[in-house]
């Protein structure tokens, strides 16, 4: 399969219904996605924090593919395919502190932190042998506001062309960005039973707020909220007020505005209203039609909370995002029912008001013209 039939998605916003059902449930369609969209795309994989310090590595999961992010004693970030050259093992799990070395459990080839070969047991007896062809592979890999991505594809465009913008966006309301530490011991992981795309879809909307977030509504003057769109970006942003049941901002705050940005194809970044100083971010890998894999992280000025980003971080845990967990699973249920009509209609409001679908719109026209455009 190497298109996808075209037809009209989105390209009239103002009339625009949503993708098909089977673009959420085919497998087939899923395996499209994961070489035109995850293989080609910059993906957020975690915090600059994790990968701060020399010699410290992470590994992360992109396209189906593992991969090792190591920074050297050098202080250059580099990424490779988790995967030794010799017979294909997995060179390193988790994250942690590689000595100046990754040595494969396997045979104990040897290779610097710079990915090229140090020592092949045995080589020196092998005729022909050439090291220069048995460096680790590499990738793309670039840092930006305080989340380490990476990219499979090498002619892709550096991350900020692909998302000219967003940094200098993020910044004027978290200057501190790109020093913040991930609060490791409230990391939110969960297995969702859902389509990646119908959790996009959830998180590019706030049509759904009013019923199924009443807290966040009593957090947000909705009067002031809107959805700003900048291509592979956009931003929802709504001026914030004192609530009991939400964020507890304070009166005199430095940033009164709650924004959300979400970055093609699968990262959410949120910055909390008042002088919180935080974000939080939701990155996600895509484990098949059915179900993605998402981290819930939040980053903070100091690793330990203080008692107001832990009030926030408690809300986020314990009412946010089990709101839209139930949400997103449901969804995904119901576009296999054979009472669903294929398509629905995307609500998009001639003012573009805050709780205009123009977002969502934006998404699917995206989502279409890579998978309809064949290879």
């Amino acid at each position: 399969m190497t298109k996808l039939e075209k037809i009209d998605i989105c390209s009239n916003p103002d009339v625009a219904y949503t993708m098909p059902a089977s673009y959420y449930t085919d497998a087939r369609i899923f395996r499209m996605e994961t070489e035109r969209i995850f293989a080609r795309s910059w993906v957020a994989v975690f915090g600059s924090s994790d990968v701060r310090a020399p010699n410290a590595y992470a590994t992360a999961t992109v396209a189906d593919d593992e991969i090792v992010v190591v920074r050297g004693a050098d202080n250059v970030l580099r990424a490779f395919y988790n995967v030794c050259p010799h017979r294909g093992h997995q060179l390193l799990n988790g994250c942690g502190t590689a000595r100046n070395t990754i040595a494969c459990p396997y045979h104990a080839w040897v290779f610097a932190l710079d990915g090229k070969l140090v020592r092949a047991r045995n080589s020196e007896n092998v005729e022909a042998f050439d090291p220069s062809l048995a460096n680790l592979s590499p990738v793309r890999v670039e840092e930006m506001c305080g989340l380490v991505y990476v990219n499979l594809d090498p002619t892709a465009p550096p991350l900020r062309e692909a998302a000219p913008g967003l940094e200098a966006a993020i910044k004027s309301r978290l200057p501190n960005a790109d020093r913040l530490i991930r609060a490791k011991a409230h990391r939110i992981p969960h297995t969702t039973r859902s389509n990646w795309k119908a959790i996009v879809d959830n998180y590019l909307e706030c049509y759904h707020c009013a019923p199924a977030h009443p807290g966040f509504v009593s957090s947000v003057r909705m009067e002031t909220y809107h959805h700003d769109l900048h291509g592979s970006w956009t931003v929802q942003i709504g001026e914030s007020k004192p609530s009991a049941t939400g964020y507890a901002v304070e009166a005199e705050s430095a940033n009164p505005t709650y924004a959300g940005f979400y970055f093609w194809p699968t990262v959410m970044i949120n910055i909390t209203p008042g002088n919180v100083g935080m974000m939080s971010v939701n990155t996600m890998v895509p484990i098949d039609a059915d179900t993605s894999l998402q981290y819930y992280d939040f980053y903070l000025p100091e690793e330990e909370p203080t008692a107001k980003q832990m009030e926030i971080i408690a809300y986020y845990r314990d009412v946010f995002r089990a709101e839209d967990l139930s949400l997103v699973e449901s969804v995904q249920r119901g576009l296999k029912s054979r009472g669903y009509r294929g398509r629905g209609r995307i609500m998009v409001d001639r003012q573009r008001s805050g709780i205009s679908e123009h977002g969502v719109a934006h998404f699917h026209q995206r989502v279409a013209q890579v998978l309809q455009a064949g290879d």
